[in-house]
């Protein structure tokens, strides 16, 4: 069995320690130093804030310097970052890990297929990653897998590829408030419009899944049509989180449609839990995975899983269709 490798986690939220858990567990990573700026998680032990017992009792850092050069003092190779779902929100992080030749790896959503619309940092952050010889990856499961990898995947058995869609069904009731209150649940129909015309609401990543998916399959990118509608309760339904009225938000709908590839994603309170990928090519392909792909659960795990390949990737910014998956 091959030594785990030191690692540095940076971002201790749900997902944060969904990962760390996940990689201990699994005996993939070892913790040297973390970090987070909450001022309810700085400062406390790794440990306690996990409740994991066999994790490091070492504080956590406020700032993400202190942890890097924790790291580098312990023989780190690769950071984590789970911070946010927007690149600019994050740029400076990965620069920094980037800088002192740690590969990081990333759960934020545009870091997936970044040149779609932050092409700019994608490009200097690709430069420090192979100025310093190491590998930068986005990864999780929507973005990085169901809608993009998968499908992906399932179109090498195809001799011809003329169309591909791609559905993501979840019930939101069944995952985090975050999560609920993300996809507007409880909300009046014209707020969640004029949040979604601001772009304060709805699903990042799905046109970059789009995009991805695209690339990997040598079809144009660069142009595409993407619509967000609220889906409206048409009798009274709630979860642990909300109590959604008759009339009210109790959920989205997003499309994206980018030439020949077509994506879909619906998170809703009492939605089917599915996956559905369906290529027409020679020979079609249909697989529809029931009950879905756990979000967060398996975001932990493909992140985690790519932390070994992402050590033998050419350096720079990479994409997951072009990392080994072993």
């Amino acid at each position: 069995m091959s030594e785990a490798v030191k690692t540095v986690h940076v971002g201790l939220g749900p997902i944060g320690i969904e990962v760390l858990k996940a990689g201990t567990g699994a005996g993939i990573c070892e913790p040297v130093a973390s970090a987070d700026i909450s001022p309810e998680i700085a400062g406390r032990p790794l440990r306690a804030v996990a409740q994991q017992d066999d994790l490091p009792d070492a504080a956590i850092c406020a700032r993400i310097g202190e942890a890097i050069d924790r790291g580098l003092e312990a023989g780190a190779q690769v950071a984590v970052v789970c911070t946010g779902s927007r690149l600019e929100s994050i740029e400076a992080q990965v620069e920094a890990v980037l800088a002192c030749g740690l590969c990081c790896i990333s759960t934020c959503e545009e870091l997936v297929f970044p040149w779609l619309r932050a092409a700019a940092s994608a490009d200097r952050l690709d430069a420090v990653a192979t100025d310093s010889g190491a590998s930068l990856l986005g990864a999780g499961v929507n973005p990085g897998f169901v809608l993009d990898l998968l499908p992906f995947v399932l179109s090498r058995a195809c001799r011809r590829i003329d169309r591909v869609y791609a559905g993501r069904f979840l019930d939101a009731s069944r995952r985090r408030r975050q999560l609920q209150a993300k996809v507007g649940s409880g909300m009046h129909p014209d707020e969640f419009r004029a949040l979604a015309a601001e772009g304060e609401i709805g699903h990042v990543g799905l046109a970059e899944s789009a995009a991805l998916l695209a690339d990997s399959l040598g079809w144009p990118w660069e142009h595409f049509q993407e619509t967000l509608d609220p889906l409206i309760a048409e009798e009274p339904i709630a979860s642990e989180h909300f109590e959604v009225a008759p009339g009210r938000v109790r959920g989205q709908h997003q499309r994206v449609a980018m030439g020949d590839v077509t994506l879909e994603l619906v998170m809703a309170l009492g939605a089917e839990d599915r996956d559905e990928i369906r290529i027409e090519g020679d020979p079609p392909v249909h697989a529809v995975v029931h009950g879905g792909i756990h979000g967060d659960r398996a975001t932990a795990g493909i992140v985690v899983n790519l932390i070994r390949p992402l050590l033998d990737a050419e350096p720079g910014l990479r994409t997951v269709t072009e990392v080994a998956l072993a």
